[in-house]
């Protein structure tokens, strides 16, 4: 039976007593940028919008992606998570099982993971997806039914096929862990019910989405009106957060091995290095990166192009550093 959860991880550690970390907790990569669906609160599938930006939407390389995953050699310390998306479909990369296989094979430690909207989840994929080693897998639905998904998607499912494929999924799923949530704009009372009874004997988690403003300079006023209300339940926080916590445990790399500090940085406007011509060490503990973070805890967040338009803190912060400033400050000062 599976439980009913929120998404909150209550078991932390606190990261002002861990950083600087010369090792990241999190590897995020986008093993696709495309995507299939046209969501209407995303800004990653958009197509005018990415035109506009000049965003290049792509696939990325297995021999790239083997060159990260050897890469994490050089690190001192064996990273946490290893989680195979980062905007887009990630099953759209055909070689997405081989690339699990690849990363259980040289860091056998490491929790492999990914989000998918499930759509291409055949019996044959799902059963090299299962065989590859995946740790965990979060299944993304936009409703429960054919129509909502057209309104909310933008392309036209068949429910009923697709259930089936998760279903499929979940039976055959051996150890890995299956997580399946619905945005809130997606279901009403009543099909959130429907919803928990559909997959309860199926999936060890679920949960219903509170969609917020996560995107820089994407309006999604016109979808769904701010309620207050944060990502995990909670009252939206009043105050501005002037440190973000993501980029002292979290690294990116965009499909064609651009060094992204932040995964919602959609329109791709801040970009530190590649590691085509450089490894995951040098990007990580490099001068541009660290001095991102010396902005943060010198309290300049609102100077920075990207990070200076985010209000996703407000919306689910769980770490809040903010009164280690001065004391993280003084740690990365003798850092390159």
């Amino acid at each position: 039976m599976a439980e009913i959860k929120n998404k909150q991880d209550s078991q932390r550690t606190r990261l002002e007593t861990i950083i600087p970390l010369e090792t990241p907790l999190e590897l995020q990569l986008a093993v696709a940028s495309a995507c299939n669906f046209r969501c209407t609160y995303c800004p990653c599938s958009n197509s005018d919008l990415l035109k506009k930006n000049k965003v290049k939407k792509g696939i990325m390389n297995f021999e790239l992606y083997k060159k990260i995953i050897d890469d994490l050699d050089e690190f001192p310390q064996k990273i946490k998570t290893l989680r195979l998306v980062k905007e887009g479909e990630p099953l759209l990369n055909k070689r997405f099982a081989d690339m699990v296989r690849y990363a259980k094979k040289k860091q056998p430690l490491v929790k492999v993971d990914t989000t998918t909207n499930a759509t291409m989840l055949t019996p044959e994929f799902s059963d090299d997806i299962i065989d590859s080693g995946l740790d965990k897998i979060f299944i993304s639905l936009q409703g429960i039914n054919t129509e909502t998904y057209k309104r909310l998607s933008g392309v036209d499912v068949d429910f009923g096929k697709l259930i089936e494929k998760v279903i499929y999924f979940c039976k055959n799923r051996k150890k890995c862990k299956v997580y399946i949530k619905v945005p809130d704009i997606g279901v009403n009372e009543s099909e959130k019910e429907l919803f928990f009874k559909l997959f309860d004997n199926y999936a060890d988690e679920m949960f219903v989405e509170h969609i917020i403003p996560t995107w820089p300079d994407f309006d999604i006023s016109d979808i769904k009106k701010d309620d207050g209300v944060g990502y995990y339940g909670g009252p939206v926080d009043p105050n501005y957060i002037k440190v973000c916590p993501l980029i002292f445990y979290n690294l990116n790399i965009d499909f064609d091995g651009a060094v992204a500090p932040c995964p919602l940085d959609w329109a791709h406007k801040t970009v530190l290095g590649n590691v085509k011509e450089q490894s995951l060490y040098e990007a990580w503990n490099g001068q541009e990166f660290n001095e991102l973070r010396r902005q943060h805890l010198r309290g300049e967040r609102a100077l920075h192009p990207l990070c200076g338009k985010c209000v996703t803190l407000q919306y689910c912060n769980v770490d809040n550093i903010d009164p280690f400033a001065d004391e993280l400050l003084h740690r990365f000062i003798h850092l390159p």
